[in-house]
């Protein structure tokens, strides 16, 4: 493997479990250069880092601090060198990063080192510290949870305290969306994407909205080949391709390198028309759900919840949508303090051989709550693209089918900017959508389940979750956090979830022969569908 020229310091598929799915090795020859080009649905998005929901070109432009392997979370130094606690009580941490990282040749930062006074404002910024009043809109704020301060010691060192324990912060800093800021970058804003900045693998050179986007290589990235993780092509391009069936024959024809999602009635047209294929498969890291906004009266009924959850069949839901998907309740079930995909299949709701039951026992608590058979249940359930997606079309079928006299009209966003603001102002009634977990259990349960949560769109709030939450944040071991997951959980799941996750879609692509590099990004915790997964991609010979 050494002599095709791939880096030569990293292990291909690192964690891999094969009873998760699968994974190509291409260990083909290297061709440095060349242009990586993926499918995507549009090119408004938001991109501040913090309010970003996903997909803002600065996660393609900027960086982490660390990252995480996609199997076992374990976590690597990035942008650092190291970090450690500076005592046993968790209050105090020293961070230590690469030195001589440059920045792009753009203004203002024009090329200049980034330093830990860099790093200091981006961790003060992603506490709330720096914008109280814009942190309110801030995603993932809560990940932060007691960071009171973070400061440059000197150009490499960066001193963190904290006013009570975080046991998290790390897998925080491994987010996706966690990127590091140069501090200039305020004062121009984040809604120009062609005048972004970082340290990032790739620069910005052209922005057709709604059409395409191209980055270019950075030249003087501070990672080096060998370590992984610094592109072999010198192109990314992005192209939007408004529907599946042109993308599909997009990925056939070449036009991009990645078909994203394969669907049962596409894999015979993939093994026949696109040969050269490698196929990759595992867990996602986000989850399909069904969520409900609990500011609304009918839907602080716990029982009119617990209904929604009981009457959905899941199985039927996902099994046409293809192969490889997984239970989740509460948080993802490839936390190892989660439940499994096997205990949720046994669950109330989840359990295909009490389906109908389940139904009979939802007519009664809606019967209860006062709305029999649905009548008096109105809502529109909104999605996000440009069309009414088939998810959302079959959680409505399925609801109204048990329960005629429900009124459900269905809706979608037309782009992702009003999305963000539809979910962070709560202005929607319900919802069928896809979040993307953080890689550690603790700070994902805080996120969407918290009072405080940055994700928490939903409006939940009840004073015993938020006490286990902060409990389990703090907590050191993962027994600790497995006991109180499991009970937060269990009662959350008597009680009527406000979000009630459908499935955790399987990351099922097919990737042209001639890239590499995919095997590194493997697992969920990878990410490998987010906008750094490209930094670890090569070309080969076909």
């Amino acid at each position: 493997m050494a002599d095709s020229g791939a880096p030569k310091n990293v292990k291909r598929a690192e964690g891999f479990d094969p009873k998760l799915g699968t994974v190509a090795v291409n260990t083909k020859k290297v061709i440095k250069g060349g242009t990586f080009t993926r499918a995507v649905t549009d090119t408004t998005r938001e991109q501040d880092p913090d309010v970003s929901i996903a997909g803002a070109d600065v996660e393609t432009t900027q960086d982490r601090l660390v990252y995480a392997n996609g199997w076992t979370m374990n976590i690597t130094p990035d942008m650092l060198t190291s970090y450690e606690l500076v005592d046993k009580t968790g209050l105090q941490m020293v961070f230590k990063i690469r030195p001589g990282i440059k920045t792009h040749p753009k203004p203002p930062v024009n090329g200049r080192i980034f330093t830990a006074k860099d790093v200091a404002y981006s961790l003060m910024r992603k506490a709330g510290k720096v914008d109280p009043k814009a942190a309110a809109k801030y995603a993932r704020v809560a990940q932060f949870a007691g960071l009171e301060k973070a400061e440059a010691v000197d150009d490499v060192t960066v001193k963190l305290t904290f006013s009570k324990p975080n046991g998290s912060i790390m897998q925080a800093l491994s987010d996706p969306r966690a990127q590091m800021i140069p501090r200039e970058h305020d004062e121009v804003g984040f809604k120009d994407s062609m005048k972004a900045f970082g340290t990032g693998a790739w620069i910005q050179t052209e922005h057709t909205e709604g059409s395409r986007q191209v980055f270019k290589a950075f030249p003087d990235y501070y990672r080096q080949w060998d370590e992984g993780g610094r592109p072999g092509f010198s192109t990314f391009e992005k192209l939007v391709i408004a529907d599946r069936a042109s993308t599909l024959a997009a990925y056939i024809s070449g036009q991009v390198g990645i078909f994203e999602g394969v669907q049962p009635q596409e894999e015979a047209q993939l093994l026949a028309s696109a040969k050269d294929s490698q196929y990759f498969l595992w867990p996602g890291p986000t989850w399909d759900h069904f969520a409900m906004n609990v500011t609304i009266p009918m839907w602080k009924d716990m029982r009119v919840r617990q209904a929604m959850m009981l009457t959905l069949d899941y199985k039927a839901l996902n099994d046409p949508l293809g192969k490889g998907w997984t239970y989740s309740a509460i948080t993802h079930s490839q936390f190892p303090e989660s439940l499994s995909s096997e205990q949720v299949s046994k669950l109330p709701g989840y359990n295909q051989a009490t389906k109908q039951a389940d139904i009979a026992e939802a007519g009664r608590l809606l019967d209860a709550a006062g709305f029999k058979d649905g009548a008096g249940l109105k809502w529109d359930q909104v999605n996000n693209g440009t069309t009414v997606s088939d998810s959302n079309v079959r959680v409505k079928d399925m609801l109204t089918k048990a329960f005629p006299k429900m009124v459900i009209n269905l809706k979608n966003l037309s782009d992702y900017a009003s999305a963000t603001n539809v979910l962070n102002n709560k202005e929607f009634q319900g919802r069928v959508w896809n979040h993307t977990s953080v890689p550690d259990a603790a700070i994902d349960a805080v996120t969407y389940w918290h009072t405080k949560g940055g994700r928490n769109y939903q409006g939940f709030s009840e004073p015993w979750a938020d006490a286990t939450l902060d409990k389990m944040t703090e907590a050191q071991t993962l027994q600790a956090r497995t006991e109180l997951l499991r009970s937060f959980v269990t009662r959350i799941l008597k009680e009527g979830p406000p979000l009630v996750m459908l499935r955790t879609p399987p990351f099922n692509q097919a990737v042209h022969g001639n890239i590499a590099g995919y095997d590194l990004i493997s697992g969920p915790w990878a990410y490998a569908q987010y906008r750094q997964s490209q930094n670890w991609l090569w070309q080969t010979e076909k």
